[in-house]
């Protein structure tokens, strides 16, 4: 697994920057696997009590499932060795000090979550990489 961090980003104050209550703080996940149905099978398990929401956000439209506090996209895609991939983002509210658990408490647990339940079914994953992604404005 691969992280890529970013200064600003998470419950730390860096740069002055901190996530507010009416921001979500979005975390990727892009996955590789041998049999990426697989790993939607499991999403879905672990989702299945979740609403569908679509939502604009900066003028585009952002779909997925969410808790009220937690929210997923996915879709698939190619990446450039041809290895069809799941890029799955996961978004949290709740700054730290206000909210408990808070969005990167939140974020912990479903990213752990999902890799538990991956190693679980014995799902073959060949790479994923995380990255932190600059936060957005809540939309709900």
């Amino acid at each position: 697994m691969r992280w890529n961090r970013r200064g600003e980003w998470g419950p730390e104050l860096f740069g002055g920057s901190r996530l507010r209550e009416d921001q979500w703080a979005p975390l990727e996940a892009r996955i590789v696997a041998t049999n990426v149905e697989a790993v939607e099978r499991v999403l879905e398990e672990l989702t299945g009590f979740m609403d569908y929401f679509r939502e604009d956000v900066d003028g585009t439209p952002l779909t997925g499932v969410t808790d009220g506090q937690l929210a997923l996209t996915q879709f698939t895609e190619t990446d450039s060795f041809g290895r069809r991939a799941l890029r799955v983002c996961f978004y949290a509210g709740g700054p730290v000090g206000k909210a408990s658990p808070n969005a990167f408490e939140r974020l912990g647990k479903a990213s752990r979550s999902l890799v538990d339940e991956l190693k679980a079914e014995g799902i073959e994953i060949q790479e994923i990489r995380w990255n932190e992604r600059p936060y957005i404005r809540r939309p709900f």
